[in-house]
């Protein structure tokens, strides 16, 4: 019985350590940045290209019903031509994911990064930054022709000044970007 309970113990510690060594594992490590490459896209002044890219994100990509709030989601849905201003809350068992605000604002979108930064967040799920992107759209193998497209637009569209609240992640949502969310090249 002494040695049975003797084992338990035992057990029970290292089954502890793993415990707090994972823990201390994903609080140290879900924040990682990666490096993937640039796809080498260049937006457009074609206006036939450009109608292509906003045909494609507000029909088949369904950019607009993500990158507005729940006013323009309703009416992005409706069919009516929202300002892509971002703050969607997605209430997740891991966190709240707020999509981006993708106008051609400077500050607050994506007005100050280049073709190359926004094929690689669409394609690779990857920011500037490097931190990745919750793997929401799945359209990793468009075309070149439909990725130039899609920038084109994005590139026409109305600057909106719109900050945009930052993602939150429990402690699931930690381990979920530390173990499971990757580059997709």
């Amino acid at each position: 019985m002494k040695t049975l309970l003797k084992i338990l113990k035992w057990t029970g510690i290292i089954v502890l350590v793993l415990i707090i060594g994972l823990l201390i594992y994903v609080l140290t490590s879900w924040n990682k940045t990666f490096d993937a490459p640039y796809p080498d896209i260049k937006a457009s002044a074609d206006s036939t290209i450009i109608a292509r890219g906003e045909y494609l994100v507000f029909g088949p990509s369904h950019c607009a019903e993500c990158h507005t709030d729940m006013e323009g989601y309703k009416r992005a849905v409706l069919g009516e031509r929202v300002p892509l201003s971002g703050g969607y809350a997605f209430k997740l068992p891991f966190g709240t994911v707020y999509s981006k605000n993708i106008t051609n604002d400077k500050e607050t979108g994506i007005g100050g990064y280049t073709d190359a930064e926004i094929a690689r967040s669409i394609r690779e799920l990857v920011k500037p930054d490097g931190h990745t992107m919750m793997p929401f759209m799945n359209y990793q193998n468009m075309s070149e022709e439909d990725l130039t497209a899609i920038i084109s637009y994005l590139r026409t569209t109305e600057p909106v000044k719109k900050v945009v609240q930052e993602n939150t992640w429990n402690l699931m949502g930690k381990a979920v970007l530390t173990f499971f969310i990757k580059p997709k090249g």
